[in-house]
């Protein structure tokens, strides 16, 4: 995406929700996909898992999958559960940046 990311202290999770949003919406636009989330427990005590997929919203009913992100939460990195949701955001970005630029798989 063109415009730069904003730099957040890993406190600011006010900052990191208002990111989540920002992405998510320039994410739809850019892409033209719709986004979903959904957090279910990974199977661990304690672990969450986050899946993020961008599906394509002219299918009507038929989900066609643009690019999907799965990851968990908590790490061992130290962050809060708006950075992971932060971070799922810009790695699906990256995900539908590089399916753009390699169609078919084409590198």
């Amino acid at each position: 995406m063109a415009k730069s990311k904003p730099s957040l202290k890993s406190n600011d999770l006010t900052g990191f929700l208002r990111a989540v949003t920002d992405e998510w919406k320039e994410i739809e636009h850019v892409y033209e996909v719709r986004l979903e989330m959904a957090i279910e427990p990974a199977g661990r005590g304690g672990i969450l898992r986050i899946s993020l997929t961008a599906l394509d919203p002219a299918r009507g009913h038929v989900a066609l999958v643009n690019g999907y992100y799965q990851c968990e939460y908590p790490t061992a990195q130290v962050e809060s559960l708006e950075a992971c949701l932060y971070r799922c955001c810009i790695r699906l970005e990256r995900v539908l940046r590089d399916a753009r630029s390699h169609p078919m798989g084409k590198a």
